[in-house]
Order: structure tokens, then sequence, then C-alpha cells
């Protein structure tokens, strides 16, 4: 196969999930699970990749801020105005840069670009981040001094991404939240509670909450909490995950996100129901025994008012959700006819939410997944 590029694989972990800066991912990584490593396969092919850290707990513009920080290097930079308009600081970690040249000429002349690979809520935390690199923030712009404004929300750099790919992406917003609304506080306040509590220790170093922008962080011990901090941010709409990955919220958040014709786009998605008694949708049999009771919860939610289309599941991931973002182009993948600019939507697999996190999957065949998607994109033409 032809290789046109080399350029460095970045994989974004979804809600609840873990990269490089938890410890819990040295022995059981996001990607990989018990079996083995996308990261590991990939390196071992000569490619370059890195699982990055990003809020477990946030919202996909504080996650792809995150993101822009560790890739490129730097401080965190969280935005002036949508940091005040949130209630958290402004700036957060600071990263040596993944790719420090990113978006540089090369001795070449050609720009340094990524490819980006998001899984769940992963995938609208990459589309986040390619457009605010390629449209900046117009808010931010007009609410911060031009030279303390960051350079992520300045626009202009669309062109620093080779390849989007997106596997059980949240694009369009799941049903699962509408059907736990009445307990999604209670269960946000309690989840965050007990960061304060566990900031400094152990437990914070093998699984961190990422929560630094509201001054908690692995290494500060007996912290004080203001819970009026916590408080406001579970009422949040913008900026809390939960609202963001209903449908309503991924709607709202995502109305002005295209794609560039400059960007190959894939999307992978999974089902794995089957049509039960009541007309609904059931997990299967083959189906990891933690994601059937949320399979039968989003394969029977108000079927005869959102529709059939709506009950197929991979567990946690309806297909209209994950299948490609609605407003966008789309075409079902053809390896003759890879275009940029729109969705090659992959064929549908047999696979649960976390099968492309690599549970129940053969080792082998989890690593040359991900190698395939690798060999794909580097053999396409880079367009400058």
């Amino acid at each position: 196969m032809r290789k046109t590029n080399n350029y460095p694989f970045v994989l974004v972990h979804g809600y609840l999930c873990w990269g490089n800066d938890d410890r819990i991912n040295d022995i059981c990584p996001t990607f990989g699970m018990w079996n083995g490593s996308a990261k590991t396969a990939l390196l071992d092919d000569g490619y370059i990749a890195d699982t990055p850290s990003v809020g477990m707990f946030s919202g996909m513009w504080d996650r792809a801020c995150e993101l822009y920080a560790f890739i490129k290097g730097g401080r965190v930079d969280y935005g002036k105005v949508h940091s005040e308009r949130n209630g958290h600081a402004r700036f957060g970690k600071t990263y040596p840069g993944y790719v420090p040249n990113w978006g540089e000429l090369d001795e070449n002349g050609k720009i340094q670009k990524i490819n980006l690979i998001g899984h769940s809520f992963g995938g609208p935390t990459v589309r986040t981040l390619i457009h605010l690199l390629a449209e900046g923030s117009e808010i931010e712009r007009q609410g911060t001094d031009p030279d303390d404004l960051s350079d992520l929300f300045k626009g202009g750099k669309v062109k620093w991404v080779h390849s989007c790919t997106t596997l059980a992406g949240t694009h369009n917003g799941v049903t699962l939240p509408e059907q736990i609304q009445p307990v999604i506080k209670p269960l946000a306040f309690t989840i965050f509670s007990l960061a304060p509590l566990t900031s400094g220790t152990w437990f914070s170093k093998v699984y961190g909450f990422h929560l630094d922008r509201f001054g908690l962080s692995s290494q500060t011990k007996h912290v004080s909490w203001d819970p009026t901090l916590l408080l406001h941010y579970v009422n949040l709409k913008e900026d809390n995950i939960h609202w963001e990955l209903s449908r309503e919220g991924a709607k709202e958040l995502t109305k002005d996100y295209t794609v560039y014709d400059n960007i190959y786009y894939f999307s992978y998605y999974g089902v794995r129901t089957a049509k039960n008694k009541k007309g609904g949708q059931s997990g299967t049999k083959d189906m990891w025994l933690p994601m059937r009771p949320f399979a039968w919860m989003s394969g029977n939610f108000k079927r005869k008012t959102i529709g059939d289309e709506w009950m197929p599941n991979d567990g946690l991931v309806n297909i209209p959700a994950a299948h490609h973002p609605f407003k966008d182009p789309w075409q079902d993948f053809d390896p003759a006819n890879i275009k940029p600019g729109i969705w090659n939507v992959m064929p549908q697999e047999y696979k649960d939410h976390t099968s492309y996190m690599g549970v129940l999957e053969d080792k082998e065949v989890y690593a040359q997944f991900f190698r395939d998607i690798a060999d794909r994109v580097t053999d396409l033409p880079v367009i400058e």
C-alpha cells in the first residue's frame, strides 16, 4: 500500500473513560481494555499514535480545548467568555505538545496535519475541535483582547486535519439521557461530590476526574470546594455532558458544524439488538452483559413517538445517533470512491458499544481494525 503521509493519530475517549494521564490506562487502556491496546498496535506498525486524557465528565467545548493544548502544547485555555459564562477557571493544565509543529510547514513546505479518531462522545469532541480550528469562536473574539485570545479561537486552521474517524459517535444525541432525566442531576451531583474527597489521593491518580478548572487535580490534597460551583455546573445546559449527550443538546450545540473539503470523514457504527415480542429491541445473547439493560431501555423508548428507526442500538447509542451527523452529506463506504468533505459511512457491524473499546474482541482482530483505519487514511491523497 502506498503511503502519502505518516500523520500522527489522536485517539479520543468518550464519557466516563480515560487516557494517558490516568494510571488505569497502563493496565486497562480505553482503546483495548484487557484485549490489547490500539495505541500499541499502531506504534508497532510504524504509526505515531497517542491516547490523551480529556475530561470524562466535561462538555465537548472544554474537551476540545484540552485536546488542542495536548496536541499543540501549552496551557489549556477554555476561553475568557466561555469560562466566565459557565463558572469555571479560564486556564487548565500545561502540556509539552504531542505534535508541537502541528499546523506548521515541514521541510517540503507541507502542512503538518493529524488524524483524529473519536469513540462515543469522542466523536462530537473531535468535531468540535475541527469546528474551532476552522471557524474559531466569534464570541471569544468579540469578548477577548486580541493579544489575550487563544489561537484556537482565531480560526483559519482547517487544513491542520487530514482525517476524522468516529466509532459509535454520539453525533445526533442518544435517547438514554431522556429516559433517565429524573435521576441525571442527583447522579451527577453524587459523582462530582466524590471529586473533592478523592483529590490528591491514589484514586485520583488511577482514575482522575480532570476538573482542574474547578480547582481540583490529582496533586491537590484536602481541598475546600465551594458546593455552589458544583450545583451551578450540574444545572448547566451548555458545558454539561449529560445535556450534550441528549438529542436536544447535540442538535443545539452542533447546529453550526459542517464538513470541510480537505478532510476525509469516516463513521463506524454497530448494532447488537434484535426485535422483541413488544416490537421494540433487546440486546442479543452476544452483547456484553452490562450493556443489556441499557440496550433494552434504548430499544423500547417512545417507539411510537420517535420512530422504529431509533430502536436498534449498540447498548448505548441508537443507530441514527452514530450513522452520520444529520445535516452533513454522506455516502455508503466505497473503497474505490472515498471522497473528502463527506461522511463515508462504513457498513453496519454486529458490535456493541464497548466492542470498539476491545471488550469481547479477539486481540489480533481488534488490533487489525485500527491498523486498517490507519492504512486507509495514510493512503489517501493529501489535500492542502
